[in-house]
């Protein structure tokens, strides 16, 4: 994989000392193989292109992309990228004292010293790979920073389309997201392919929550068929902050999720849920990591999927408990259900415990649907195929429970029904 021509071709910015940082450790690191721990049961070398086309291509605005945006309600916040690349005439930007919101390129132009305070600094260069690359060859992005005290209560959208031509296409997308003390946000991350080829994207989040703030973010990965996608997502949480996330995957080729919350203050929280359907020969890959570091924090991890066909799911969630970290409530929980005899789920919950005055527990099941359950709805008068697509329905809803903004929760129920083929 020759990727220095490129290099040598990005733009001399504002970044240029991190990009040649990242570049240096990606070439150190290289793209993972089932050699790697953390890749394991994911073999992304063989599941991505042999030959990477890293540098931004900007594309026409296509009729899928606009008859999308045409549906949304007319007074929607968003930020519309297209392949990477920010289009402002598809977005609509809040206008409120105290959020500056706008694309990552124009906020290191406009106030770059802010920019660079937070600027990759959640993210380890010298072991997270995809992380460097994406560092090394990101051109654009979202940017988005809440001052003290601020509360939005409408969604913010960030739409992601892919419509590359070439199938060796890597488009590299990042998000960096700042809520300062008392302040609250609800974000979502909309990720959706716009073509008809198989695309490629690498998306990197870093998000910092303030003392008392509360970041809620939606990961919507529900438009991604023939898609392959990786995403890193870093947060940092402070004194008596809030944290929560759901990924929400429905189509996919190859997702692979990696989430992190670092809880640094006291009194922090983090919820961190996932829901999956796979279908076909889906592969759907969740590394969730919470590391409580400050005392009386808690956190919860809710995983579960769905796996159809051939479809492969893999969860592999950690719990770091560190030395000071007393009075920690740490859970987690792993569920699947497998609803053909060729799914697959690995599961590996993890535990490291340096403290000794905490709760923590983890547990994980595997299995199919329950028979009893499908006899009782049977003997109701539910027809035997209705009867497992409600019992998956009831199973799934309880992620959808976690998300904490109305219209987004609603929208994944309907979703949920309309995938399931529910009519009631």
């Amino acid at each position: 994989m020759n990727i220095d021509n490129q290099f040598t071709a990005v733009e001399n910015d504002a970044t240029k000392l991190i990009r040649q940082k990242a570049y240096n450790a990606f070439e150190k690191l290289g793209i993972p193989t089932s050699r790697h721990e953390e890749w394991k049961y994911t073999n992304i070398k063989t599941k991505l292109s042999k030959e990477f086309i890293l540098t931004p291509l900007d594309s026409e605005v296509n009729n899928a992309v606009k008859n999308y945006i045409a549906s949304l309600p007319p007074y929607a916040f968003r930020l519309v990228f297209l392949n990477g690349v920010f289009h402002a005439e598809l977005s609509i930007i809040p206008e409120i004292e105290g959020l500056q919101i706008s694309s990552l390129k124009e906020a290191f132009a406009t106030n770059p010293s802010l920019v660079q305070k937070y600027y990759s600094k959640l993210i380890n260069l010298d072991s997270e790979h995809f992380a460097a690359l994406n560092t090394a060859f990101v051109s654009d992005g979202a940017f988005i920073h809440l001052r003290k005290n601020v509360v939005i209560d409408e969604p913010i959208y960030l739409h992601y389309f892919f419509t590359a031509s070439n199938a060796n296409t890597f488009s590299q997308t990042r998000n960096l997201v700042v809520v300062e003390d008392g302040a609250t946000i609800q974000l979502a991350e909309d990720f959706r392919n716009a073509s008809n080829i198989t695309v490629q994207y690498n998306h990197v989040s870093e998000m910092f929550v303030g003392k008392n703030a509360q970041l809620n973010l939606v990961k919507l990965q529900i438009e991604t068929k023939n898609v392959k996608g990786i995403h890193t997502l870093e947060t940092q949480i402070e004194r008596d902050g809030s944290f929560y996330v759901s990924a929400i995957t429905f189509e996919a080729d190859v997702i692979r999720n990696n989430i992190s919350a670092r809880l640094i203050g006291e009194n922090a929280h983090a919820d961190l849920s996932g829901l999956y359907f796979g279908k076909e020969n889906a592969h759907i890959d969740s590394h969730i990591l919470v590391d409580h570091i400050a005392p009386n924090c808690t956190s919860n991890q809710l995983y579960k999927g769905v796996l159809h066909d051939e479809a492969t799911g893999v969860f592999n969630g950690k719990i770091f408990v560190k030395q000071d970290a007393q009075k920690t409530n740490a859970f987690q929980s792993s569920k699947a259900i497998l609803r053909s005899k060729t799914a697959h789920v690995y599961s590996k919950p993890q535990l490291e415990i340096f403290a000794d005055d905490v709760k923590c527990s983890h547990g994980a099941a595997i299995g199919q649907l329950d028979e009893n359950a499908l006899f009782y709805l049977q003997a109701r008068g539910i027809e035997k195929e209705d009867a497992k697509q409600l019992l998956t329905y009831a199973f799934a809803h309880e992620v959808i429970d976690h998300i904490k903004t109305k219209p987004l929760r609603q929208f994944l129920c309907d979703k949920l029904k309309e995938e399931l083929k529910l009519n009631w």
